[in-house]
């Protein structure tokens, strides 16, 4: 089984944790890794961003062997259902209203990994030559950067770059995007809240993955990179070790 570890720090300017996340095991030990950023004011962002974690972890304990052609079905179908129910219990619940969580999971193959995400908590793949993103935010400013609007740059500084178009929990109805990503070539799968890569340069992650290390070593300094930058949010990500091509 690849090692992965989830790494989260309430930050530097945050009263609380309001992501959520872990690294699950179904019936045949296939392996989830879930991370959610929640938000919405008092305790809603951290009841939303648990209430994910956990819904996700309980039905995939429940399961046997998913083979990888059922994986997109599998996580499309419960990230729809558990946003539903996600949606009626802040109905339910007025204290809650109006809560709700980034996510971006994954399940684990041999050779290949399933990524499912809701709003703009990433997944990367990395190797000595590159970082990769695989996801795609669903954000306002990256709506302006896919239409050319503005540049990579521009949007790193965008002073309205926390406008997210697409979440769990606010509407009755929510699609996840789905990606299969080849792994053999990379040294590292990475999850991450964007009290991260809101901060942290792509390059910058990919240098410190570079070096030599445990992945607590590699967890450890990604953390503390952030610090370094001054990231204004809580820092939350889930390393996983890939058998890559590192030489």
């Amino acid at each position: 089984m690849l090692n992965a570890q989830f790494f989260t720090d309430t930050g530097q300017h945050r009263e609380k944790n309001e992501d959520a996340g872990g690294i699950f095991y179904n019936q045949t030990h296939q392996q989830l890794l879930v991370l959610c950023d929640g938000m919405g004011g008092h305790k809603a962002g951290e009841v939303a961003s648990q209430f994910v974690t956990n819904e996700l972890q309980k039905r995939f304990e429940e399961e046997n062997l998913i083979e990888i052609h059922q994986a997109e079905s599998w996580l499309r179908s419960n990230i729809k259902d558990i946003n539903f129910q996600l949606y009626n219990y802040a109905q339910e619940h007025p204290a809650y209203n109006g809560m709700g969580t980034t996510l971006v999971c994954a399940i684990v193959y041999d050779k290949k990994v399933v990524v499912a995400n809701v709003g703009d908590s990433r997944a990367y793949v990395v190797n000595q030559r590159q970082i990769e993103q695989i996801t795609s935010d669903h954000s306002f400013v990256n709506h302006l950067l896919i239409t050319g609007q503005i540049t990579e740059d521009e949007a790193f500084n965008h002073p309205q770059r926390n406008i997210i178009t697409k979440v769990m929990g606010t509407d009755k109805r929510v699609s996840p995007d789905l990606f299969v990503k080849r792994t053999h070539f990379y040294d590292f799968l990475l999850l991450n809240s964007d009290g991260l890569t809101d901060y942290v340069r792509d390059y910058e992650i990919q240098e410190e993955l570079n070096q030599e290390g445990s992945i607590d070593d590699y967890g450890e300094r990604l953390m503390q990179l952030a610090m370094s930058h001054d990231s204004k949010d809580n820092v939350s990500f889930i390393l996983s070790a890939m058998e890559g091509d590192k030489v």
